[in-house]
């Protein structure tokens, strides 16, 4: 009880020497955290999980991670034919697992909005944008995959 200590302070007396180790922590961790953050970007996963039946957005060159395969969105072309010239809009995706790969165009064609029926690796799907049948509106960055079979013409 009368045993009296000296406790080493944590901070150095001298506020050069703090301001010293507080740079040199900074120019240790700062390096680390670059190569964290860059590693996670790079590696290649998809960036985003989703579900059958799920809203989920999408944008160029960003991976979406469904239950059987990763989805990405490669871009819109037109093509034009001489009896539409007005040409159909077409909104490219490219579905893969592994080595196996397949890309889906969806269009409006001249007006009806349909999903666009695919099969991947023997299952069947249903890729929706603008309009689901079971969801209603999508945005325009929107998607919604479902899986089963092709719904009746």
């Amino acid at each position: 009880m009368g045993c009296s200590r000296r406790v080493a302070s944590v901070f150095p007396e001298n506020s050069e020497d703090f301001l010293s180790m507080t740079i040199r922590s900074s120019l240790i961790f700062l390096p680390a955290a670059i190569l964290a953050f860059v590693g996670v970007a790079s590696c290649g996963h998809a960036e985003q999980n989703a579900s059958y039946g799920t809203r989920v957005n999408y944008r160029a060159s960003r991976k979406i991670d469904f239950p059987d395969f990763t989805v990405e969105y490669v871009g819109e072309r037109r093509k034009t034919l001489p009896v539409y010239p007005r040409g159909f809009l077409y909104y490219d995706f490219k579905i893969t697992s592994g080595k196996t790969e397949k890309v889906v165009s969806w269009t409006t064609g001249t007006g009806i909005i349909d999903p666009t029926d695919f099969e991947f690796d023997g299952k069947r799907y249903h890729l929706e944008l603008r309009r689901s049948e079971k969801l209603g509106k999508l945005n325009d960055n929107e998607l919604v995959i479902w899986q089963g079979n092709f719904r009746s013409r």
